[in-house]
């Protein structure tokens, strides 16, 4: 069994490290998502791409077209959990803070990376793009990404965690070309195995729900329809590094495209089971 390989960004240097920069703030989360750190692993792949799509983050275009299609979900809610059940699931007042802006960072970030892939998809299958309008906003536009969620806890390597913590973390696994995906929602929860137990228990039997599935299917054409109205608003790409594995970039982004729906909903309907505080209202666009 292979692991999903990524460049850290910790790793992260030159042109890379300031790519990973912008896209922490471009998307409101104080760390970059694995779709960029595992383009990253590819010599010279996320350059391309990053500045392929970077126009339509800096317009505002992506972010705001997949917040609000991502926003149009519609799910039943998990039993509400007590403050006692979590303290029996090892999670305090503050843990559970933590783990709501966790939930909080994919249902973020989950929408952004279905658009992005999508865009990357079809330029590489060479759709047309180069449509941007004479006065295409720049550096100046009006548009402004949210302010960043706190820091979250690191994302556990599977290695890092204990033998029942990785066997559950297993069961949240997707393939991806052949090598093991687990998203970062559940390594990140992985802290703590109690929660994480609890969470897998109850997202278990949704992944073959087909209100769920049929939710998350209809999230993918919704962004899919989107993408030629986001490619307008993008220049015509630069020619593709040497060696670019293009099939396996269609597979990396095609796992997304699977998984990204789930953190959505799943990311959902875990934050809105906790008791306390609602979040932020900032991030208004899921009600």
């Amino acid at each position: 069994m292979t692991a999903f390989r990524e460049l850290p960004e910790a790793g992260a240097q030159g042109r890379i490290a300031e790519i990973y920069g912008e896209i922490r703030t471009f998307y409101g989360v104080p760390y970059v998502s694995s779709l960029q750190r595992h383009l990253a692993t590819m010599p010279g792949m996320l350059e391309w791409a990053w500045e392929a799509v970077r126009p339509a983050f800096v317009s505002g275009a992506l972010p705001e077209t997949a917040w609000r299609l991502a926003a149009e979900v519609e799910l039943a809610p998990l039993p509400r959990l007590s403050s006692a059940a979590l303290r029996l699931l090892g999670v305090d007042a503050e843990t559970a803070r933590i783990i709501r802006n966790v939930c909080l960072s994919f249902e973020t970030v989950a929408p952004l990376n279905m658009a992005m892939g999508g865009c990357i998809r079809a330029l590489l299958q060479e759709q047309p793009a180069g449509r941007m309008r004479e006065s295409s906003p720049g550096e100046s536009s009006v548009w402004r990404p949210p302010h960043v969620l706190p820091p979250p806890p690191a994302t556990l390597a599977l290695d890092a965690v204990s033998p029942e913590a990785r066997a559950v973390l297993l069961q949240l696994a997707a393939d991806m070309d052949g090598e093991t995906f687990v998203p970062g929602l559940y390594r990140q929860l992985a802290h703590w195995p109690g929660y994480l137990a609890h969470a897998a228990t109850v997202l278990g039997p949704l992944f073959n729900d087909h209100k769920v599935t049929r939710e998350c299917q209809r999230l993918r054409e919704r962004i899919d329809a989107a993408t030629p109205d986001l490619l307008a608003d993008l220049p015509e790409p630069s020619p593709l590094p040497g060696d670019t594995p293009v099939a396996h970039i269609f597979a990396a982004i095609e796992t997304y495209q699977r998984t990204s729906p789930q953190m959505i909903c799943f990311g959902r309907l875990l934050r809105e089971a906790l008791p306390g505080q609602k979040e932020d209202a900032r991030r208004c666009f899921w009600k």
